[in-house]
C-alpha cells in the first residue's frame, strides 16, 4: 500500500472521536435513549348517560299588550303603578270627558232635530205635499244623526281606559294629569301564564323531539331560578339559512313571575333530554383524540400506549358512549396522550403528576370519574 495511503488513513482515525461517528457511544448515542411520557389512566367502566340538547334563549310571553288611549285629553284618574294586578275590564284610567260630552249632547240634538223633520216630511209627503226624494232625504238625514250620535258616544266610552285582559302591569307610559292624544302609549299588561322560551334545534333533532316533552329551563344570570317546562309548540318549517327548527318551551304557573320564578326578558337555558342509555361503556372526553373525522384513545398496555380507533354514540358534559372498538375494563389514557405516538414508552401517574408504583394494584391505579372529570 502506498506510504501517502497509509498516512490519510491514520489520520482519519486518529480524527474520529472514540466509539465511531457521534462520539462516545458511536450510531447509539445519536438515537438518545427513549423517555417514557407521564400518562393518567383510568379504566373504562359502564354508567348511564343522556343524549341532550341545549338551547339558549329568553323568557317572554306570549300575551303580552300595550293599552293605546282611544281618545284626545287630560289623564284625570290613574292609581295603577307597575306590577299591579288587574282583572279583565277593570279601569286603568279616566281622560277628562269635557269636550266627547259636548259632543254626545250636539249628537242628540241633531238626531232629535232629524226626527222631528222627518216626522214633518212624512207628513207631507202622505198628504201629496212632498216629493219622495224629500222624503228619502229626511230618513236619510236621521240615518246619519244616528251614526254621529253612536260615534260620538263610543268617543265618550273611550275616555275611560279598561284592561283588555287579565295580567300585571309591567309597564306604565304616563302619569296623572298628563296629555294624552289618540293612539299614546298608557300601560302593559302582561299575561304571567304564558310565559314561554323559544329555541332553536338542528333539524337533525327533530326526531327525537315531541311536543310534551319535558325541558330544564335554568336562569344563566339568576341561578337560583330553575325548573322544568314541556315542550309546547314545535314549527311546522325549517328554517333553511340556518338549518333549525323553532320550539316553544311552555313554563308551569309556579315558574312565572315572583321572586323564585322566570320575569320576561331574563335570559335561560334550555336543556332537553331526547335519549337515556343504561349499562354502556364510557370513555372520558379528555381521553378522545380526533383526527379529521375519525376518533381514537390510547390503551395502556403494559409500559406502552397503543393507539385505538373508537366509534362512539352519545355524549354529554364528561363521557362519551363507546359503540365499537373498546371493551369494558380497558385501561385508557386520559391525559398526557397529546404528541403521544402508537407504541411510545409511557409511565403511569397520579392526578398530582406523581409516578405510581408499577407493582400498584388495579385499584390504586384507575382514576375515578370524578377525578377525570377534574383532570380533563
Amino acid at each position: 500500500m502506498p506510504l501517502a495511503l497509509v498516512t490519510l488513513m491514520a489520520t482519519t482515525t486518529a480524527c474520529q472521536p472514540p466509539g465511531g461517528p457521534g462520539g462516545p457511544g458511536g450510531k447509539g448515542a445519536e438515537d438518545a435513549e427513549e423517555q417514557a411520557t407521564p400518562v393518567l389512566v383510568t379504566t373504562i367502566e359502564r354508567g348511564t348517560i343522556r343524549g341532550e340538547i341545549r338551547a339558549s334563549s329568553t323568557i317572554e310571553a306570549e300575551l303580552q299588550v300595550t293599552v293605546h288611549a282611544e281618545s284626545t285629553g287630560r289623564i284625570s284618574s290613574m292609581t295603577l303603578e307597575e306590577g299591579d294586578e288587574l282583572e279583565l275590564d277593570e279601569v286603568i284610567a279616566r281622560i277628562r270627558r269635557d269636550a266627547q260630552s259636548i259632543g254626545v249632547e250636539r249628537a242628540e240634538t241633531s238626531q232629535a232635530d232629524a226626527e222631528r223633520e222627518l216626522a214633518r216630511v212624512e207628513k207631507l209627503y202622505q198628504q201629496g205635499y212632498a216629493s219622495q226624494s224629500d222624503f228619502d232625504s229626511a230618513k236619510s238625514t236621521l240615518e246619519k244623526a244616528k251614526l254621529d250620535r253612536r260615534d260620538r258616544s263610543r268617543d265618550l266610552s273611550n275616555t275611560v281606559i279598561k284592561a283588555p285582559l287579565a295580567g300585571i302591569v309591567t309597564q306604565r307610559f304616563v302619569d296623572p294629569g298628563a296629555f294624552v292624544a289618540s293612539g299614546a302609549q298608557v300601560v302593559e299588561i302582561t299575561d304571567f301564564s304564558t310565559l314561554v322560551a323559544r329555541v332553536y334545534v338542528p333539524e337533525n333533532e327533530l326526531d327525537r323531539l315531541a311536543v310534551g316533552q319535558s325541558a330544564e329551563v335554568v336562569g344563566k344570570a339568576a341561578a337560583n331560578r330553575r325548573g322544568v317546562g314541556t315542550i309546547k309548540r314545535i314549527a311546522p318549517i325549517v328554517d333553511a339559512t340556518t338549518g333549525t327548527v323553532k320550539l316553544t318551551i311552555g313554563l308551569p304557573a309556579e315558574l312565572a313571575g315572583g321572586s323564585k320564578g322566570f320575569l320576561p326578558g331574563m335570559y335561560a337555558e334550555v336543556t332537553m333530554t331526547t335519549e337515556v342509555r343504561e349499562n354502556v361503556p364510557l370513555v372520558p372526553k379528555p381521553a378522545l383524540v380526533r383526527e379529521d373525522e375519525l376518533t381514537f384513545v390510547f390503551v395502556a398496555e403494559g409500559d406502552r400506549a397503543k393507539k385505538v380507533r373508537i366509534s362512539t354514540g352519545l355524549a354529554d358534559d364528561d363521557f362519551v358512549e363507546v359503540t365499537e372498538g373498546l371493551e369494558v375494563g380497558a385501561r385508557i389514557i386520559v391525559a398526557g396522550q397529546s404528541g403521544l405516538k402508537d407504541g411510545g414508552l409511557i409511565t403511569e401517574v397520579d392526578t398530582k403528576g406523581t409516578p405510581l408504583d408499577p407493582s400498584a394494584s388495579a385499584d390504586e391505579t384507575t382514576t375515578t370519574k370524578a377525578g377525570v372529570a377534574k383532570a380533563g
